[in-house]
């Protein structure tokens, strides 16, 4: 059977259980009985709930009336421990109760050296040389420190004096006298702290006035001094005054400003000051408490990031911010200066529970894309970093992101960086504004960055406007932005991580340590899956597939056979999405439309393996820059070698008599006119020895006729026919005759307009009609 513990609490004591004040009003056989003061109401509470009551927070136990439960208090004027007063009384009270135990021994020793039990100690007793003598050495073991005998000269001492007998007498009747349960440094201990005449020396007007000037004028958002108060004040008094003096009352003196200053002290408390000079939000900042609790176990389970203003002024010369600018803006700015000096933007990831910085990153301009950037490097290892910038220290590897939590920044708290987090299934929590206890951790950061790195920087500028008023921050902003941000990540790889850390739950030990041993205990959050991290965070390409996969960025190929499968199985024809993560051009990912899955694509130039996007964007940059010269030269090569060709077969087409395949300009214009008045456009000429389907025989289509056989010409004159007469008609009545006339060729006239009259035209209009040639078929043979 479990003992359980009956507690001896006497009648009339106070127990504090759930924030109510109880008092005893009996101890039974199974419990105690409670009564509430306030209420009148009566509890029984078993003695195994009582025990339990007291492991709960909150639970306090006050005592009972004993005969020195109040005495300290009523002693001490409302103190219930000296504990609570000056060092100079605690020191005195200690002193003092060394003397006691040191008479305690001195009468113990005198009355076994002169074998008296009941010896008496007075005054003249502990006057005596020898037992002053004594005194001196046990108080000075005692005590820890020198005690002399005497003063040497008047006036109080820094030195510890052994008092007289009568004052050592009167301390040993106090001490001898003390109860059981009060302690002799609460007894002893000098009441300096009730000195002093405690009556007020301000009249009741007076502070009337006073109270009215603090409560009507004083505690403005403006935030007055004090004399502004007591100029308020100098009114009320005049005004007053002039009053009294016609009532003959004697006039009101105005207080001096330390005499204001301690009425307002004793009107409100300085958090009351704080809300009703500075506002709510500026006191929560002031007074409000920190976090005392461990938010966090695992690396990534809850990170905090913010953006602050570098308080530095440095180049953005053909780095950087130089990059990102237009042409234009370029060649405007050369013309100024061959530098631009701005005040740049540090964005900070840093893990709660181990306190080691995830993702650094300096933007110009604090938006959406520089968020993303600073989550694509939390969600990555730094490894790359390290080694370009030369650092020794381990920094954090990739992990997941459970719970981020961030402000109103406007780079920040966006659509993108919050469809971004919400893709990577992190939770997202928004704090206040200006609220630096809702996120201390990465607020804390900022402010070590700055007097341990920043403020060593060439180009500082202080912590706030003017606060290095002979130094000229703009003309030693030196620094670009590749010098600055090397700096930064050797200071958050090897240097932060090094550093001891006391804050909450890190007992001084360093972040690099605490990171290790998490990391063994109890480990990271799962990381992100690749192609999901690239969707959501990475950079989308919107590309038209072809059979060497998809470029991006004017000449990035990537491709895979699962793509082409699945390309060829869909038949896409219009683009597919691309993301890719700059960070890492080895792999991309590709979202086909009507496919439920998503693929992922290899890098095709082995060339870009391994380098983050904006190497690759450097190196072909550089492949393309060409000295002005040399391209020159160039340039006249091609030209002159495309005019000689050029010229040559210009030369061969002359030579050979070969037609062109191409109109002047001259030509298209007459022919645009010609079909544009509605004219029929005549058409080509056949070519050399041919005649139209059709139109063997007629001889203004044909102007000679070659043989099969030998090639000679046919000579004959055409048959004149009469009008109406078909032309089978005239060809069978001539080869009726049984010889073929010889005709000789001769060229038929032109047609006349429509329109025109017909006398006598009819068989000058009519095409010539050649008779029956003979050796028709070697004419065919021919003609085929």
């Amino acid at each position: 059977m479990t003992l359980v513990p009956r507690y001896e609490l006497p009648i009339g004591a106070e127990v504090t259980l759930f924030q109510r004040k109880l008092v005893v009003l009996e101890q039974g056989d199974s419990g105690y009985g409670f009564s509430d003061p306030e209420t009148g109401s009566t509890y029984s509470i078993p003695f195994q709930k009582f025990v339990d009551y007291l492991k709960l927070p909150g639970t306090r136990f006050h005592g009972g009336n004993t005969p020195g439960a109040n005495l300290v208090s009523e002693r001490l004027g409302g103190y219930e421990t000296s504990k609570a007063l000056s060092k100079e009384q605690q020191e005195i009270a200690k002193f003092n109760t060394s003397i006691c135990k040191a008479i305690e021994l001195l009468i113990a020793a005198r009355r076994e050296e002169h074998g008296n039990p009941k010896l008496k100690i007075t005054a003249r007793f502990l006057d005596q040389a020898p037992n002053r003598k004594f005194l001196r050495e046990v108080v000075t073991a005692l005590f820890g420190q020198t005690v002399y005998l005497k003063l040497e000269h008047g006036g109080r001492s820094a030195r510890w004096i052994l008092y007289k007998g009568r004052t050592l007498l009167k301390y040993y009747r106090v001490y001898e006298a003390l109860p059981s349960d009060v302690s002799p440094l609460d007894a002893l201990v000098t009441l300096d702290h009730l000195k002093g005449n405690r009556t007020p020396r301000l009249c009741y007007e007076l502070e009337r006035l006073m109270f009215s000037a603090w409560n009507e004028f004083g505690l403005d958002k403006k935030s007055y001094s004090i004399a502004n108060v007591r100029q308020h004040l100098e009114g009320l008094v005049g005004d007053a005054n002039t009053e009294r003096m016609r009532n003959r009352m004697p006039a009101l003196i105005m207080p001096s400003n330390s005499s204001l200053k301690a009425f307002r002290d004793r009107l409100i408390s300085p958090t009351e000051l704080a809300v009703a000079v500075k506002g709510e939000r500026e006191a929560r900042n002031l007074r409000g408490r920190g976090s005392t609790d461990i938010r966090a176990l695992l690396v990534g389970e809850y990170v905090e990031m913010d953006e602050c203003k570098a308080s530095l002024v440095i180049s953005a010369q053909l780095k950087g911010i130089w990059q990102r600018l237009k042409n234009e803006q370029k060649e405007a700015l050369k013309k100024i200066d061959e530098e631009i000096r701005t005040r740049l933007t540090i964005l900070v990831m840093i893990d709660v529970a181990s306190r080691m910085p995830l993702a650094w990153v300096i933007s110009d301009q604090p938006k959406a894309e520089a968020t993303l950037e600073l989550l694509r490097m939390a969600t990555r290892d730094k490894f790359r970093e390290k080694r370009k910038y030369g650092c020794s220290g381990e920094p954090a590897r990739a992990t997941g992101l459970a719970h981020v939590k961030n402000d109103n920044g406007p780079g920040l708290r966006n659509s993108q960086t919050i469809s971004a987090l919400m893709g990577c299934a992190s939770m997202n929590t928004i704090a206040r504004a200006y609220a630096s206890t809702d996120k201390p951790y990465v607020e804390r950061m900022f402010g070590t960055l700055e007097w341990i790195l920043l403020k060593l920087i060439t180009g500082y500028t202080g912590r706030k406007p003017g606060d290095l008023p002979g130094y000229d921050a703009k003309a030693n902003g030196v620094l670009n932005v590749e010098e600055l941000y090397t700096i930064l990540t050797r200071f958050f790889i090897d240097e932060y991580p090094s550093l001891p850390h006391f804050g909450v739950g890190m007992g001084g030990r360093r972040p690099a340590d605490v990171y290790r041993t998490i990391n063994d205990l109890r480990g990271h959050v799962r990381p992100m899956d690749p192609n999901s991290r690239r969707i959501h965070l990475g950079w989308e390409e919107n590309v038209t597939p072809t059979d060497e996969g998809v470029r991006v960025f004017g000449g990035i190929f990537f491709n895979s056979d699962e793509f082409q499968k699945q390309r060829d199985d869909i038949r896409i024809a219009g683009k597919v999405k691309v993301f890719v993560d700059p960070d890492d051009m080895n792999f991309a990912t590709v979202v086909l439309p009507k496919s439920k899955e998503i693929l992922e694509v290899e890098l095709q130039i082995t060339a870009f393996a391994d380098m983050t996007l904006p190497e690759i964007l450097d190196l072909m940059a550089l492949w393309r820059k060409e000295d002005p010269v040399a391209r020159q030269i160039h340039e006249d090569r091609l030209a002159e070698t495309r005019r000689q060709r050029r010229d040559l077969l210009a030369k061969i087409s002359a030579e050979r008599k070969i037609l062109r395949s191409y109109s002047t300009i001259d030509e298209c214009r007459k022919m645009a006119r010609a079909v544009f008045a509605g004219a029929r456009v005549a058409p080509v000429k056949q070519l050399s020895n041919t005649v139209e389907p059709g139109r063997l025989a007629e001889l203004d289509h044909c102007e000679r006729i070659v043989l099969a056989d030998d090639g000679g010409l046919l000579d004959a004159e055409p048959i004149a026919r009469q009008e109406g007469t078909r032309r089978e008609e005239l060809v069978a009545n001539s080869n009726s005759d049984g010889e073929t006339p010889e005709f000789s060729p001769r060229k038929s006239k032109k047609k006349e307009p429509r329109g025109a009259k017909a006398s006598g035209a009819a068989s000058e209009k009519g095409p010539g009609v050649l008779g029956r040639p003979e050796k028709v078929k070697g004419l065919k043979k021919c003609l085929l």
